[in-house]
């Protein structure tokens, strides 16, 4: 039962790795991100700030449309323990949409330019009925068993202030800004209850699995900095930009419902009469973990010839420092029915040995009408996330395809820029991992972008 409250924790700290969007911007997103060497927008407080040297005194704002689309054959057999329950074995969907907005502006000041910017870089989720209710449970009239046992809503939102400077043709710049995260995290798994251990009295089978509904939900605060440079070799340019995130610690309540069966009673802690008969046992408590991301370091070249811009970059995700996980919590805080307590440890360890990936992307843009450049680009994505802590929560079945497209309109201070961004992605068959959840799993992400930009 304790990994049922660490599974929570796990794909809210590991979601960087497949729930990271790819980046800010409808001129960087229609490239792939192909754009460290040549941002030279507002977008360049996150991309590398060097660029803020490079743009002018302008405003802008872009949206996506996000959405994740997933679908498993579970099979049927034994999750987290040996227990008479099963998983269903018919193909199971979890489809979700996201708006992820973005805006910010450039201000020279005594040749100088500053920036801000705010954006979300994480903002994903899903949702899945992945288990089947023992039969028992359904013949006992239990009809507020919860449809969903799957559920994740994760949500960052960072603020950024950039400086940008350019000497000729070197340009170097800095960005520092505050991060925001807020995470909804659910679980529901089934733990084995000890008629002596627990102080219930052995009801038999199917009973003595009880079905617990684990839910976290927290936020916290963490800082932001990104700085780069760039250097232009006449049509040649060049790019290096490394974005480090903290650690925040997260704050939140940890919440433990069981689902009795109605012929189904329990004692309290301290022993005597029943005081529970059927229905729903509850426990809350407060929580909090520190969880690791990544330093990010990208790095681009550039070539233009007449109306035509070829670029590409690499990208390394230092992942391999994503390996322990440790949640806290505070005992002395929980309420509700004490015999939940035993479900609720004070702390835990957890092993997930990530490890670092690299990112590799083309991109393209042809000026084939004056006013109008067409993008397209391509990137590799390898994924972090090994098979033996997959889990459904975060749709990273492997390593990914990134196809992008767009294009801007130009009219004369104003433009607007139009994206899409498509994922191939390989299915995930699972045997046995730590979270138990067998299957064959698919997934595909799609995005729209639409962005207006201004320059004074």
């Amino acid at each position: 039962m304790r990994k049922i409250l660490i599974f929570l924790i796990i794909p809210y700290i590991s979601f960087a790795g497949g729930f990271a969007l790819t980046g800010v911007g409808g001129k960087a997103l229609s490239l792939a991100g192909s754009y460290v060497s040549i941002v030279d927008d507002w977008t360049a407080a996150y991309w590398n700030p060097a660029g803020l040297g490079d743009a002018k005194k302008s405003f802008g704002i872009h949206s996506s449309i996000v959405g994740t689309f997933g679908s498993a054959t579970t099979r049927t057999g034994i999750v987290g323990m040996d227990g008479p329950y099963s998983l269903k074995n018919y193909p199971i969907n979890s489809d979700q949409g996201f708006l992820i907005p973005a805006f910010g502006f450039v201000l020279p000041y005594k040749g100088q330019n500053f920036g801000f910017a705010l954006y979300v870089p994480f903002g994903l989720g899903t949702r899945w009925d992945l288990y089947s209710l023992p039969i028992g449970y359904r013949d006992d009239g239990l009809d507020n068993y919860p449809e969903i046992d799957h559920e994740s809503s994760i949500e960052v939102i960072n603020a950024v202030l950039g400086y940008g400077k350019k000497f000729g043709g070197f340009s170097f710049g800095l960005a520092f800004g505050i991060s925001r995260t807020s995470i909804l995290l659910r679980k529901v798994d089934f733990a084995l209850l000890d008629a002596n251990k627990d102080n219930i009295p052995d009801l038999g089978y199917p009973y003595s699995y009880m079905p617990i509904d684990v839910k976290l939900t927290g936020s916290g605060w963490g800082f932001v900095l990104n700085g780069g440079v760039k250097y232009e070799f006449g049509p040649l340019k060049t790019g290096l930009a490394v974005r480090y995130n903290s650690n925040p610690k997260i704050n939140g309540e940890i919440s433990a419902d069981v689902y009795f069966p109605k012929s189904s009673y329990y004692y309290n802690s301290s022993g005597g009469n029943p005081i529970f008969l059927g229905g729903i046992g509850s426990s809350l408590a407060k929580g909090s973990a520190i969880f690791k991301l990544p330093l990010i370091v990208d790095f681009g070249l550039a070539y233009k010839v007449e109306e035509i811009t070829l670029s590409g970059f690499i990208q390394y995700q230092s992942w391999s420092s994503f390996d322990v996980i440790k949640l806290e919590i505070d005992s002395a805080s929980q309420t509700g029915d004490k015999i939940l307590g035993k479900f609720l440890p004070s702390t835990e360890e957890f092993i997930e040995n990530w490890k670092s990936t690299f990112k590799f992307g083309l991109g393209l843009e042809y000026r084939i009408i004056k006013n109008t450049p067409l993008r397209i680009g391509f990137a590799f994505d390898q994924s972090p996330v090994p098979d033996s802590t997959f889990t459904p929560l975060i749709p990273d079945p492997g390593n990914k395809i990134q196809l992008t497209g767009g294009f801007s309109r130009e009219y004369n201070n104003f433009s607007y820029d139009v994206n899409f961004e498509y994922f191939i992605m390989p299915k995930r068959d699972v045997i046995k991992s730590q979270y138990n959840l067998p299957g064959e799993y698919k997934f595909s992400i799609f995005a729209l972008g639409f962005g207006l930009n201004y320059k004074f």
